[in-house]
């Protein structure tokens, strides 16, 4: 029906008649499709939240191409990977490297890396080769022998060292796939031995490479190039060996060897054993021994003990035989006659006693040390050698100990000033300090003590002159009188105070290496260490001793021998006729060739050796100076007062010449120096518990 027949016409209804179809719950159908479409929005949903919710995560996998399998929920666009926050594992795979299983974390950080590295599996490498028993060391590592399958050898460069006997060793770098492979490897190895032909005289000696016998000469046989040690042996001759080399895949010949007889041997014991032995005047060594001797020859065998007789035999051996030679040494035995003072001595020989007193000792001829000893007495030890040939005998007198301390002791000591020293033993002899009353010429002064001195000292025989003062005070001078000099260095060094003479003889013992004798300080005498043996000034008793008692105990009045006054023989330099325009008092017609002092040492010496001890200058002692009255027991070695303001001098000088002044026993006192007062030093021996 056209468009045209249809205009402002009305429609008019038809009727259809229905087709019939099954019935359709057209409810249930409408829930369906709601239920899927909620379904997939909210999937989508959950997806768009998960999405939004995760972070990137990229993983570099060494090699690239391993296949990763990771747990938990993720989402792969491309390298990329989408997780949520928390923990997670992966396995990494890939044929011929070692499965990775790791454990990672996603943080908040946007674009996580996390890097894989898979490990190659190690290779194994066949070793083949037409050699058999190769040793082949990887990196240094234990030697294995091939042909052998490597397993297990990891990937990379390896260095191989290769050997084997009788080969050149080979070093060579081999590299390892891995990733589970097998690799071959084929080795060849070159030659390192030539030929070499070996004869000998005799012949048929068995010839030894190293230590393997390859046959009996003559032989032709491998030498290595890298070099083989050989060896002839043969019965009755002695091993030639040495070292040979020959170029691998070359034929040499050996110089002939001539072999030459084997030695016998001697097993040499002696009763007593340790005796010397001597080969045919050669010394061997000392019993038991063994040496080696040439055969089918007589040698002659001497042995010999301190102490016994030598022992001589003759012996011959064979090639290769072992003869056994024994000695029984015969003691060589001596008698020494020995007398012995006192009788009761004991004697002791190499520590074993054999008696009292003087005997007869036999004892074999050998040094022997001899001991004689007795209580109190100092011991002797001496070696002695008896001889069978000969008479001998010995004479030993024991010196008490204090015999021997003395005899220890030297009876002069030189100073470091080159001053001589006489040691004095006065023995605890009694004598009197001072003058009797009535003699003439006496002071109130010199009141008599009894004094014993028991300590031993030394005593100067000189005055120190100015040359041995001025070596500690190079600026001293004993200065002139009237234009005449006493500073002349011979002179006796005079102008010297109490103090510095003290002080001159604590520097002398420096000089000795001796414990001061005086205290200083400030430099003032505090104190004095009687326990010293440095160098000191005399004691006034010493002084005295050593001036007037002679050895017999006999007591001077004047350094002459009889006591007339003045002196009829020149004995001293005293105030003489000479010096009378310089002095008040002179002794007339007394001239002994000096105005002022002489040089020390001039004129005789005392009956006890000293010089100057009546004349020449004046001498500081120790003490202090004070007019000491005593009654009762002798005092023994007085030091004087505790204390003072002047000190003690003593003895005549040649400003002195009357009577009263020229008398041993003079006394006179002052501190600072005079022109006419000098010293001489002293000093103990030891301290004084030292003498037995």
């Amino acid at each position: 029906m056209s468009p045209e027949n249809n205009t402002n016409k009305p429609i008019s209804a038809v009727e259809f008649t229905p087709i019939a179809a099954p019935e359709i719950d057209r409810s249930v159908s409408i829930s369906r499709g709601l239920l899927a479409l909620l379904a997939f929005v909210c999937v989508a949903a959950v997806i768009m939240v998960l999405l939004y919710l995760s972070k990137p995560v990229i993983f570099k996998v060494d090699p690239a191409d391993a296949n990763i399998k990771v747990s938990g929920l993720s989402f792969n666009i491309g390298e990329n990977y989408l997780f949520l926050k928390g923990n997670y594992q992966l396995e990494a795979t890939k044929p011929g490297y070692s499965p990775l299983i790791q454990e990672f974390s996603v943080g908040d950080a946007d674009n996580q890396e996390i890097p894989l590295k898979l490990l190659p599996l190690p290779g194994n490498i066949e070793i083949t080769s037409s050699l058999s028993n190769i040793r082949v060391s990887i990196d240094g590592q234990p030697e294995i022998l091939a042909p052998t399958l490597v397993m297990g050898v990891s990937q990379g460069v390896h260095q191989l060292t290769i050997s084997k006997y009788r080969y050149f060793s080979l070093d060579q770098e081999f590299i390892v796939e891995g990733l589970g492979k097998t690799q071959q490897l084929d080795i060849s190895l070159k030659p390192a031995w030539g030929e070499m032909r070996f004869t000998s005289t005799p012949t048929g000696a068995d010839l030894y490479i190293g230590d393997n016998l390859r046959g009996q000469t003559p032989l032709t046989t491998e030498v290595l190039e890298t070099g083989s040690k050989f060896k002839f042996k043969a019965p009755g001759y002695k091993t030639f060996s040495g070292s040979v080399s020959v170029k691998a895949g070359t034929v040499s010949e050996y110089k002939a060897v001539e072999l030459i007889i084997s030695d016998g041997t001697l097993t040499i014991v002696s009763t007593p054993s340790e005796a010397n032995v001597t080969l045919d005047g050669k010394f061997l060594g000392v019993t038991p021994m063994t040496a080696n001797v040439s055969p089918f020859a007589e040698h002659t065998i001497e042995l010999y003990r301190e102490g016994y007789l030598k022992n001589t035999q003759k012996v011959s051996v064979e090639p290769e035989q072992t003869i056994e030679v024994r000695a029984q040494l015969r003691a060589n035995i001596g008698s020494i006659k020995i007398t012995v003072k006192p009788e009761d001595a004991t004697l002791t020989v190499d520590n074993r006693s054999v008696g009292v007193g003087s005997q007869m000792l036999t004892l074999p001829a050998k040094p022997h040390l001899l001991k004689i000893s007795k209580p109190g007495y100092q011991s002797q030890d001496i070696k002695i050698t008896p001889r069978p040939d000969q008479e001998q005998s010995l004479n030993i007198e024991l010196l008490t100990l204090q015999e021997a301390y003395w005899a220890s002791r030297p009876n002069f000591i030189q100073s470091p000033i080159e001053s001589a020293l006489k040691l004095f033993r006065p023995n605890k002899a009694t004598f009197s300090l001072g003058a009797p009353r009535r003699q003439p010429g006496r002071r109130a002064n010199e009141v008599e003590r009894q004094v014993i001195l028991q300590r031993p000292f030394y005593l100067a025989t000189k005055e120190i002159s100015n040359k041995q003062f001025k070596r500690w005070k190079n600026q001293h001078s004993s200065a002139a009188i009237k234009g005449i000099s006493l500073d002349m260095a011979n002179q006796p060094a005079v102008k010297v105070s109490w103090d510095d003479a003290v002080l001159f003889c604590n520097w002398l013992s420096g000089k000795s290496g001796l414990s001061p004798f005086y205290q200083i300080e400030n430099g003032y005498v505090t104190g004095i260490d009687w326990e010293s043996n440095g160098y000191r000034l005399p004691t006034e008793a010493e002084w005295a001793w050593a001036a007037k008692v002679d050895y017999q105990g006999l007591v001077a009045q004047f350094p002459w021998k009889n006591n007339l006054y003045p002196p009829l023989e020149t004995i001293d330099n005293y105030a003489d006729s000479s010096a009378k325009y310089l002095l008040p008092f002179t002794i007339a017609q007394y001239s002994d060739g000096h105005v002022v002092s002489a040089a020390v040492g001039s004129f005789a010496p005392n009956s006890k050796g000293l010089y100057n001890m009546g004349g020449n200058v004046s001498e500081w002692t120790n003490d202090y100076y004070d007019i000491q009255i005593h009654r009762g027991a002798p005092m023994i070695d007085p030091t004087g007062p505790q204390s003072g303001n002047r000190h003690v001098i003593r003895g005549a000088s040649w400003a002195l010449g009357s009577r009263s002044e020229l008398r041993l026993s003079f006394r006179d006192a002052g501190y600072e120096g005079r022109l006419d007062v000098g010293f001489r030093i002293a000093r103990y021996v030891d301290n004084p518990g030292a003498v037995p």
